[in-house]
């Protein structure tokens, strides 16, 4: 047998002088066994240092965004793993923080590294062309298998499947409620019972040019089966009361003056207060339920960002199994708003019931919507 040249004299030796009763093959197996343990380390961890070593040198990060980004929780979990950043936030609804980070930048100000929002929330940026590709700011394997996320892949809102990244797989709400007292789940099987004789002059709803356009309206128009043909007949033949104010509604929904009502919020909080309203859940619906649309959060990466590294020490940690755990602890319990990670290898146990995937169930999963023409077709019908 020849030895590589590599191999010292030393090492040589230490062949030749195998120890009594072992067999040479499992002596020649146990020394390159040695021997490639001190190979070089998988490319992600070299990267992954490296990503570290910059972040410190950077040492500081601009997160904007909702709570599912800006929550102190989340921010002090992250700190506990990297305390050498100093992190800043700017919190609020995503159209104020978009429209912020774009004034900034029209001032040749550019603050923000990362924003987290619903799928419609970075439509702007993204159209704007102000995003970085994700995809390659992913280092940790447990962040690019696939198989650790619904569905075995990675999901993005955005058209060219890589800018904004969906980590939220929570399922849209059906935005119908209903008095526990008045109206019962097993009434409304379809969208379009709500157009029944029976409700006339009984429904309640939002009105939807009051605020940005909801998700759940987007869906509607955009769902085949329903469109604008459902939209245009639930606001015009329904004799339905519309209002702005949001604690309103749902006040008006709880005390019986209505027994239905679609895009009243905070029904969650109404029920532990004991107020007798609740939410349809989409499998009441033979519709059934989506993911995303702009009901699901998504992380995306703003480009020119000042803090790169930092950026990206950010992104992996988040979606990694234990930043989202975090995530979707604060979410379901801090926050009370029903929220399902994408990652399927975490518990699913604080989920609230009316966001959480069914086991075994598929789902179609919606990138952000073109809200445009529902504008318009409500602009018609809502003179």
């Amino acid at each position: 047998m020849h030895l590589p040249r590599c191999l010292s004299d030393n090492l040589k030796s230490k062949i030749q002088m195998r120890p009594r009763g072992l067999k040479w093959g499992v002596a020649v197996a146990l020394l390159f066994t040695g021997i490639a343990h001190t190979a070089e380390p998988p490319k992600w961890q070299t990267d992954w240092q490296r990503v570290i070593e910059a972040a410190k040198k950077e040492g500081h990060l601009s997160l904007y965004g909702g709570q599912e980004i800006t929550h102190p929780d989340i921010i002090a979990a992250f700190n506990k793993e990297f305390p050498f950043i100093k992190v800043t936030s700017a919190s609020g609804r995503a159209a104020d923080m978009l429209t912020r980070i774009v004034a900034e930048r029209r001032a040749e100000k550019y603050l923000a590294d990362i924003t987290a929002s619903g799928p419609n929330g970075p439509r702007m940026l993204y159209l704007n062309k102000m995003l970085d590709p994700i995809a390659p700011a992913f280092i940790l394997p447990e962040v690019t298998d696939a198989a650790k996320w619904y569905g075995g892949k990675l999901w993005y809102a955005d058209p060219e499947n890589k800018y904004i990244f969906m980590f939220e797989g929570t399922i849209v709400s059906t935005g119908i409620s209903y008095n526990t007292k008045l109206a019962q789940p097993d009434e409304i099987k379809s969208y379009w019972d709500l157009l029944q004789p029976k409700w006339k002059g009984k429904v309640l709803a939002q009105d939807p040019r009051s605020a940005a356009l909801a998700t759940p309206v987007l869906i509607l128009y955009h769902r085949a089966g329903l469109g604008p043909e459902f939209l245009r007949k639930f606001y015009t033949e329904t004799d339905i009361t519309l209002f702005r104010d949001r604690r309103q509604g749902t006040n008006w929904l709880a005390t019986g003056k209505f027994p239905l009502c679609h895009l009243c919020r905070e029904i969650d909080k109404a029920q532990q207060q004991g107020l007798p309203v609740d939410d349809l859940p989409p499998d009441k619906l033979k519709e059934g339920g989506t993911i995303g649309g702009g009901g699901s959060s998504v992380i995306a990466l703003i480009n020119r960002a000042p803090h790169p590294n930092a950026a990206k020490l950010f992104i992996n940690w988040y979606l990694s199994r234990q930043g989202q755990m975090v995530w979707q602890h604060v979410m379901n319990v801090k926050e009370v708003e029903a929220s399902d990670s994408m990652r399927i290898d975490i518990p699913k146990d604080e989920v609230l019931a009316d966001g959480k995937r069914g086991a075994g169930k598929q789902y179609e999963v919606v990138g952000f919507l073109d809200p445009e023409p529902v504008q318009k077709l409500l602009g018609e019908i809502l003179k």
